[in-house]
């Protein structure tokens, strides 16, 4: 067998003693300390290899004798030096990275400018980490904005505001019940309404239907026109003796109608009773989509027997805000089976209406139907002749109808309860204080949901 060069150079005497197997078993603490010699002479540093990591110091390690046998353990003051050597590399990676990020030479980086005070936050970049805003109007306002509504003499009593109708501030109102099934979508003249109700029509999953109140704006074509339901009534007492226009009605319905008309209250056309050319179809087969009625020939039938309409709703004063008004976006709500809903438009200041997902346009000029205010109550749904009607008159007697209320008006919501003490006495709006709600002037919607709405 050879030997290591080492234990060749020992003494001769030596090396037989290390070689003899006898010397070995004789003499352990001989061997012991050979061997610790030999690992000691082993792990002596070449000068001709290249040291690779001069920050970490590699323990030397040593053999020792245990009750086990041989072994090896870390020196301790190599363990010491290796524990030192690693703080310190440490310290000097965080000085380098403190170097690049603020350089001596040119001081520390000017944080990003934030805007001034009063500047609106949609000019700031999100901040990084932050969620994108969501925008909340995309693709909900259309390319043609909704129609202006004229100053004027502030005299119109549904809206406060101007008149352009040719038949002035003395004119009836004409409300007309306007289909929203789908097969009747795009209206024509429902966005030059000053009062739009949306009630239900049939059952809870079905379309809704518009009770839409004529009277400051010049227009003559409306529809599509359809049947009446008892809910329409209560509805109009409050305005005076209106011109009601509907397709007609069944047996039950038609009863209260014609004894709102003997009691005064109202003046009801239909196609049956007055044909052309108060109403007229768009083509020769009747549907139920294609029958549209001449407002103009309708009030220079009725007028003699009509008034003017009574203001409906409080108007704030210019520059007044609600109370209990918070800033708001967009009014989500559904009636009946129709889901749909507004955003407030910028440019024209108006709320904006949409339907099925999409901007809700008028059928002759695309310009999208505005409302200066929308007005969102809850109301209880129940069966009347067939159909469902929602409630907003006193079922008993002393019991004054009520419901919770919202009223996006401005760029504003202002949630509350309404109240009515007669299907003759208009709506009263307060706010969770009790304070009056009042409303900027412009065209008006109210929604007739069971739910609350979703206000964004």
């Amino acid at each position: 067998m050879a030997l290591p060069d080492f234990i060749a150079k020992l003494p001769k005497g030596l090396a037989t003693a290390v070689t003899s197997r006898r010397a070995l078993a004789a003499s352990p603490v001989v061997a012991v300390a050979l061997v610790a010699g030999i690992a000691m002479a082993s792990n002596r540093t070449d000068p001709a290899k290249v040291e690779t990591r001069d920050d970490v110091a590699v323990p030397a390690r040593r053999l020792v004798s245990t009750s086990q046998g041989m072994g090896d353990a870390l020196d301790a003051k190599a363990k010491a030096d290796a524990a030192a050597n690693a703080k310190k590399a440490k310290v000097d990676a965080k000085a380098k990275a403190d170097a690049q990020v603020f350089p001596q030479d040119q001081g520390p980086v000017d944080p990003v400018p934030t805007a001034p005070p009063g500047e609106s936050d949609q000019l700031r970049a999100p901040e990084p980490g932050q969620p994108t805003p969501v925008d909340l109007t995309a693709g909900l306002i259309g390319p043609v904005p909704p129609v202006a509504w004229p100053e004027g003499c502030r005299c119109a009593p549904l809206t406060g505001l101007g008149v352009d109708s040719p038949f002035g501030q003395g004119g009836p109102a004409l409300a007309v019940k306007v289909s929203n099934a789908p097969k009747a979508y795009p209206q024509t003249g429902l966005h030059m309404a000053d009062l739009i109700y949306e009630e239900p029509a049939h059952q809870i999953g079905d379309a809704s239907r518009f009770l839409a109140v004529y009277h400051s704006r010049n227009v003559d074509t409306i529809g599509a026109v359809r049947s009446a339901r008892s809910g329409d009534l209560p509805l109009l007492a409050p305005l005076g003796r209106p011109i009601l226009a509907y397709a007609g009605a069944n047996e039950g319905v038609q009863a209260r109608v014609d004894l709102r008309q003997q009691e005064g209250w109202l003046v009801h056309a239909q196609e049956n009773q007055d044909g052309s050319p108060q109403f007229f179809r768009t083509s020769p087969k009747a549907t139920d989509y294609n029958l549209f009625v001449s407002r103009n020939n309708l009030v220079q039938k009725y007028a003699p027997y009509t008034y003017p309409p009574n203001p409906q709703f409080a108007f704030l004063a210019d520059g007044q805000q609600n109370a209990g008004a918070t800033p708001a976006r967009r009014v989500d709500l559904q009636v009946a089976g129709q889901r749909s809903g507004f955003v407030f438009d910028d440019a024209s200041k108006q709320w904006v209406r949409f339907q099925s997902g999409r901007p809700h346009i008028n059928k002759t000029d695309g310009s999208q139907i505005g409302r200066s205010s929308v007005i969102v109550m809850t109301t209880a749904y129940q069966q009347s002749f067939g159909s469902l009607e929602a409630v907003t008159y006193p079922t008993q007697p002393g019991v004054a109808a009520s419901g919770q209320v919202w009223v996006l008006t401005g760029q504003t919501v202002t949630q509350g309860s309404w109240s009515r003490g007669a299907d003759t006495a208009t709506f009263q709006m307060n706010d969770l204080n009790g304070r009056p709600i009042g409303l900027q002037r412009g065209p008006i919607y109210v929604g007739l949901v069971t739910t609350a709405p979703t206000v964004t």
